[in-house]
């Protein structure tokens, strides 16, 4: 059995506080806490304890009185350049130690590649030798090749630079103020001696610890500073927190420092079928500031500005949402050309053909195929796969009527109101108003709204008999009784209302046909 000692469960106590505390950054601007960018990089200087600091086989300098000594390895240089950014408060005793200074610069550098660009807030040099009497901090932005000066430091900055002291003149870029020979060791910056020509002599400086504040720039989007290689947990922003991938709905904006404004990235709405998106100006500026983004390599069949419209050849299937992998799917061969209605799903049929995915013949054809469906040659429905007639709901109904001298086998026999009429791209569906009903199949009708279907649209592209809205009409004709719907053909007889027809009409329903 496992016993955590009481220093353990503190610690896990605290650690479980910490990872269940709210981010600061909620809400609001917030930018990273300062740090010492130096540790954990490599300087590099000009020189080391022994001389040139490239690491070759080198004559190393004697301590004792004469000329050099012959060239051998050099041993291990016990105050490397590291020294000065390790922890000083586990390694206080420990520097970094040039060389002889060049005879002919009286110079040495340190250089720190922060490898990116940092918010700098100041820097420290901690001497274990004598302070410089000239020094100059400078910084690069592109990689070494231009330098620009940040501070200058002399006893005397006229005669070392040519500069204005900021002691007398507040502002200047040079200052005196930390470039006293005392104290001897400990201070900030140390004085530079004499040239000399001799490099065992030669004078040499010293640093405990070189401190370089400052935070990375994450322009009020960041929470903490994490190492080059290593993902950042926003989803929002990315490397030098730049928008993500999916986030360039809007243009990018650094976070407003004075009122706290965040001005966060905003998310493409790509239904799930992409993993970026760009920003679009034209897009952006035409909606008046609202949304830009346009979604990259739309996945799942799908086009479009944010992947919601079935590419060419596909149809959406109205039961799936949006974002479903599978909402789009491929048209059948019964469908005319490539194109369905992008949110009804609706395809465009051939003739005969309807359904939603043109997958079924329309009342009154058969034989689903290639090219469409066949009409029927009866005088109402027919077996959809063989077109047989279905002659066997005229003989139990005998739905027969005399209309004048002629004797007509209908089924349905209305009074209607047309309302409306729909081009649905397959079909057309006209909507009336049942205000009487004089006969009915198989198929029940009752007073009100009620939908037609029109065959003749699919061969002849008109609702024939014509059927006018706001119109009141006769309506005679076949039924679909697997379907429910009442249709209309080239033989339904549709005629304008009058009282008188209506009396006739009577008189006939109540005599069967010879």
């Amino acid at each position: 059995m496992e016993v955590w000692s009481r220093l353990q469960m503190q610690a896990v106590l605290v650690w479980l506080s910490v990872a269940l505390m709210p981010s600061r950054c909620a809400g609001h601007a917030c930018s990273p806490p300062l740090g010492n960018l130096a540790s954990g990089r490599t300087l590099t200087t000009l020189t080391g304890c022994y001389g040139d600091a490239r690491p070759l086989l080198r004559p190393c300098p004697s301590r004792h009185q004469g000329a050099l000594e012959s060239p051998r390895p050099c041993p291990e240089d016990p105050h490397p350049p590291a020294h000065m950014t390790d922890d000083p408060f586990s390694h206080p005793g420990t520097w970094w130690a040039s060389g002889a200074a060049r005879p002919q610069t009286e110079r040495d550098e340190i250089r720190l590649d922060l490898e990116t660009r940092f918010c700098l807030s100041h820097v420290v040099l901690r001497f274990h030798s004598p302070r410089p009497r000239a020094m100059a901090v400078e910084r690069s932005g592109d990689f070494g090749r231009t330098w620009e000066t940040l501070k200058l430091f002399a006893h005397n900055c006229s005669l070392e630079f040519g500069r204005l002291d900021d002691v007398t003149e507040p502002g200047a870029p040079c200052t005196s103020r930390y470039s006293k020979a005392t104290p001897c060791t400990g201070g900030e910056v140390s004085g530079l001696p004499t040239a000399t020509q001799d490099p065992v002599s030669a004078p040499y400086y010293s640093i405990y610890t070189l401190l370089a504040r400052g935070t990375c720039l994450c322009h009020g989007h960041g929470e903490h500073c994490v190492s080059h290689n290593v993902t950042a947990v926003s989803p929002q922003v990315a490397g030098r927190c730049r928008c993500s991938p999916l986030y360039n709905d809007r243009p990018w904006r650094p976070a407003n420092g004075s009122s706290g404004a965040p001005n966060g990235c905003q998310k493409c709405e790509c239904h799930g079928h992409a993993d970026s998106c760009h920003l679009s100006q034209r897009t952006w500026l035409s909606s008046e500031g609202t949304s830009g983004g346009v979604c990259d390599d739309c996945r799942h069949n799908t086009v479009g500005r944010r992947c919601q419209r079935c590419r060419r050849g596909y149809h959406r299937q109205p039961s799936l949402p949006l974002n479903s992998p599978h909402t789009c799917i491929r048209m059948r061969p019964q469908s005319v050309g490539p194109w369905c209605n992008p949110r009804s799903g609706q395809c465009t049929c051939k003739a005969g053909v309807g359904g939603v995915r043109c997958s079924q013949c329309m009342p009154g054809h058969w034989g689903l195929g290639a090219k469409g469906c066949q009409p029927c040659v009866c005088p109402q429905a027919c077996d959809p796969k063989t077109g047989q007639c279905l002659d066997r709901w005229r003989k139990s109904h005998s739905p027969c009527i005399v209309l004048s001298v002629h004797c007509v086998c209908l089924t349905a026999v209305i009074r209607i109101s047309v309302l409306s009429a729909h081009d649905k791209g397959s079909h057309a569906e006209v909507q009336v108003k049942v205000r009487k009903v004089l006969r009915s199949g198989q198929v029940p009708l009752s007073l009100g709204t009620l939908s037609v279907y029109p065959l003749t649209w699919t061969s002849r592209g008109c609702t024939c008999p014509i059927l006018n809205p706001g119109m009141d009409y006769l309506l005679a004709g076949p039924e679909d009784p697997e379907t429910g719907r009442l249709l209309v053909t080239l033989q339904s007889v549709v005629a304008l209302w009058t009282p008188k027809l209506g009396l006739n009409l009577s008189k006939g329903l109540r005599h069967e046909c010879p």
